[in-house]
């Protein structure tokens, strides 16, 4: 083995240490493609173990002297026989133009790919990626007032005609409706209802009168 590859068996700790469980970290002695592997961390992605061989790809690389005119190749697929893939990157070690050695990196999906499923699961549970409504809708605001200020303004703009054009009637039951909901509860309610409705504030304190008594009027006993 050449000497100068010791230099790199405590990156193989290193990276393995430091990118996690998920990556495999291999030294690779080229000179000794039988029994290339001379440092791994976390070998248990692939079963691999220290005077393990040199992979095809790796042969290839020497026997094509592809690493002549580049340092490294990342990101590439990396299989094992029974199916399992990996996301594969390699850098050359090379001593004046020659390859003795090199540290290849192969990260395994399977986590992220799961849970890329179970986003994607928990998404179409409430219809996020399909844009299908569903029959309630919940408005999660902290400010009562800010809360009451969206269903006033929900609420006019659902109107058929303009606020000024309503009727005493009409004015009356866009009352009921926001009381149904509570928006009377928040401070400042009145003066936005009269504001968005083109009344005064007394007239809105009368149309809540009446609707509040015809409601207690009409609750069961």
């Amino acid at each position: 083995m050449n000497t100068s590859l010791n230099n790199y068996i405590p990156l193989v700790e290193f990276i393995g240490e430091a990118c996690g469980a998920d990556f495999e970290v291999i030294l690779h002695d080229t000179e000794n493609p039988e029994h290339s592997i001379i440092a791994i961390k976390n070998g248990h992605l692939s079963n691999r173990k220290i005077g393990g061989p040199m992979t095809d790809l790796a042969m290839r690389i020497v026997h094509e002297e592809e690493y002549r005119n580049k340092d490294f190749i990342a990101g590439y697929e990396g299989r094992l026989q029974n199916g399992k893939r990996f996301i594969s990157s390699t850098f050359f070690i090379k001593e004046e133009d020659r390859l003795i050695g090199m540290l290849c990196i192969n990260f395994d999906p399977s986590a992220v790919i799961a849970l890329e499923g179970q986003i994607k699961r928990l998404m179409e549970s409430f219809h996020i990626l399909s844009g299908k409504k569903t029959d309630y809708t919940e408005m999660l605001d902290n400010s009562l007032s800010t809360l009451s200020r969206s269903i006033i303004d929900e609420t006019v703009a659902s109107l058929s005609v303009q606020p000024s054009r309503l009727t005493a009637e009409e004015k009356t039951a866009v009352i009921s409706a926001l009381e149904d909901q509570g928006v009377f509860d928040a401070k400042g309610a009145v003066a936005q209802v009269a504001g968005k409705l083109g009344i005064s504030e007394p007239t809105v304190y009368r149309y809540l009168k009446k609707v509040r008594g015809e409601k207690q009027t009409n609750r069961p006993r």
